[in-house]
C-alpha cells in the first residue's frame, strides 16, 4: 500500500526560524463551518512567503532568471478562526544544484496550525539552472537552526 511521506512537525517544532511574517485573518478566508478555508491558508502561507522574500533581502536572481514554485505540501494540524493573525515563521531547510527547500509552520495563539514544505527551482530561459553563487549564500544564511 502507497504510503505517501508526512512533513517531519516535531522538528519543524523544535527549530529556529530566521523570518517570522504575522498575517492577518480576513473574514473572506472563511468557510460555512466558521473556520479558516483550507485554500486559504494556502494564499495566507504564499502571503508570507512573498514577505519572506522582501524580509530576508536576498539578492537578486540576475537578468533572465526567476524561482519558481516546483512542489509544495500542506498539512492541517488544528483550524484556524477569525478574528486573528496567523504567524508564519519560515526558513530553509534543504539545498540543491537548482532548487531549494523552505519549511513553514503558521501558528495561532501558539498552536502549531499549518506545516509547509516549498520547493522552489531557479530557471532561465532553457529550464533549471544552477542556483547562482550570491543567491546561494544568501539562502544559506537563512537556514533553520536546530534549538540547543
Amino acid at each position: 500500500m502507497f504510503q505517501p511521506s508526512r512533513i517531519d512537525r516535531e522538528r519543524l517544532d523544535a527549530v529556529d526560524f530566521p523570518i517570522r511574517v504575522d498575517v492577518p485573518i480576513r473574514f473572506n478566508d472563511l468557510d460555512v463551518l466558521g473556520h479558516v478555508n483550507n485554500t486559504a491558508a494556502g494564499v495566507i502561507l504564499q502571503e508570507a512567503r512573498v514577505s519572506f522574500s522582501q524580509r530576508a533581502a536576498l539578492p537578486t536572481l540576475g537578468a533572465g532568471f526567476r524561482s519558481a514554485v516546483a512542489g509544495l505540501r500542506i498539512e492541517f494540524a488544528v483550524e484556524l478562526h477569525h478574528p486573528g493573525v496567523v504567524e508564519v515563521f519560515m526558513g530553509i531547510v534543504a539545498i540543491g544544484r537548482t532548487s531549494f527547500t523552505m519549511a513553514q509552520v503558521g501558528r495561532q495563539n501558539g498552536r502549531s496550525a499549518l506545516y509547509a514544505e516549498v520547493t522552489l527551482v531557479v530557471s532561465g530561459a532553457n529550464g533549471p539552472v544552477p542556483i547562482p553563487d550570491d543567491f546561494l549564500a544568501g539562502i544559506e544564511r537563512l537556514r533553520v537552526a536546530t534549538r540547543q
